[in-house]
């Protein structure tokens, strides 16, 4: 018996979805998704901040806890937008180093402008043997300011000086620049001429790039016997190691640390005494402001000088240039110290030219940059 055929069964197609009309309302689940991502960065964007608020809070705390003041006298209050000084004094004690212990001595002075713009910063080293006027005193050298009539005429010895008023006072420990170098892991400086300092296990700096470590970096920025003109090259010493210590301070090994940027800025308070105006809000405050200042953005030299002199003692004095000095004042004054940079200040291809030139072509052709001959700055090129 024959079955007849089972019937054949197409299933039928699906409707094809209508596509989306501009007008048509969103779908309802991705409707609902967004305000949770949203939601979830905004509660991640809180957390960042208020840890960036909290770090700021902390290295602020621990800044005032460290720091100690110290009494200056009256300062001129700084315009919130204009430009500022600050005048920073070194004083040295060598105890401890195997040598007779001599008290403090404001062997270094530095003042550091940062004009209105905020874009840059300069600093200027006065050499410690300047002959210049310190009011009520007559002539005598800068140093003695500070010895007479401590922070208070040492700020009007250079307010005369320079033509500008003094808005802040910082002054640093030698000593600490053993601790603050630890705490930053070695500070790298270009050193352009080797030699020796220290009595006791003297330290031994070759030419070219070294790493300050330690105890090393306390005689490295406190030397000048063992140079021909003394003070000169011991500022210069100086300048080398806060710009290495300012870039090392800035890398993400030390501000991308927590801990690490702690350490440092407890280690540096300990070793400073500031006048009472310059808290830890100011300094947070002036950052923010200089946040786009980079390393070539700053800018260090020396007040002007013609050269050196028996000063009425017999002893040794260091003549400042006046021409030079009073267009520093006039550059001061119209907060416009780049124009006196650019007069008087020797470029890098200046220097290079008064050395004889480098050799682009030779760098060109082998990769290689000659290395410095005798008497040139290997931290010049």
């Amino acid at each position: 018996m024959s079955h007849p055929p089972a019937a054949s069964w197409t299933p039928e197609p699906l409707p094809r979805p209508e596509p989306p009309r501009d007008d048509a309302p969103p779908v309802a689940r991705r409707r609902r998704r967004w305000p949770w991502v949203v939601g979830l960065l905004a509660v991640l964007l809180a957390a960042l901040l208020g840890l960036g608020a909290w770090y700021t809070s902390s290295l602020g705390r621990t800044f005032d806890d460290h720091r100690q003041t110290v009494d200056v006298g009256a300062l001129e209050q700084a315009a919130g937008d204009g430009p500022l000084n600050v005048l920073v004094l070194g004083s040295d004690s060598r105890e401890g180093e195997g040598e007779q212990d001599m008290g403090q001595r404001s062997d270094t002075m530095m003042l550091v402008h940062i004009p209105a713009d905020r874009r840059q910063v300069y600093v200027m080293s006065v050499l410690r043997d300047s002959w210049v006027t310190v009011p009520g005193h007559g002539e005598a050298k800068i140093n003695s300011a500070f010895d007479t009539g401590g922070y208070t005429l040492a700020v009007d010895t250079v307010e005369l000086l320079l033509g500008v008023p003094i808005h802040h006072v910082l002054e640093v420990d030698f000593q600490g620049f053993r601790g603050v170098t630890n705490a930053l892991g070695g500070v790298e400086v270009c050193n352009p001429q080797a030699f020796s300092s220290g009595q006791a296990n003297p330290s031994y700096y070759p030419r070219g790039h070294i790493l300050l470590q330690d105890t090393a970096a306390l005689r490295y920025v406190r030397e000048r016997h063992a140079f021909d003109d003394g003070d000169v090259t011991r500022v210069k010493n100086q300048q080398r190691y806060l710009a290495g210590a300012m870039d090392r301070f800035l890398s993400p090994q030390i501000l991308g640390n927590p801990a690490r940027t702690t350490e440092v800025v407890a280690t540096f308070s300990d070793h400073l005494g500031v006048d009472e105006g310059l808290t830890s809000g100011v300094i947070a405050s002036l950052a923010w402001q200089l946040r786009d200042v980079r390393g070539e953005d700053v800018e260090m030299f020396t007040v002007p000088r013609k050269g050196f002199a028996e000063g009425p003692n017999g002893d040794a004095i260091v003549e400042l240039d006046e021409d030079k000095l009073a267009d520093l004042r006039s550059a001061l004054a119209d907060d416009d110290v780049q124009r006196y940079v650019d007069e008087h200040e020797p470029t890098k291809e200046k220097k290079a030219q008064a050395a004889g030139g480098p050799a682009p072509v030779l760098t060109l052709l082998t990769g290689t940059t000659p290395a410095p001959a005798l008497g040139e700055d290997p931290c010049d090129d």
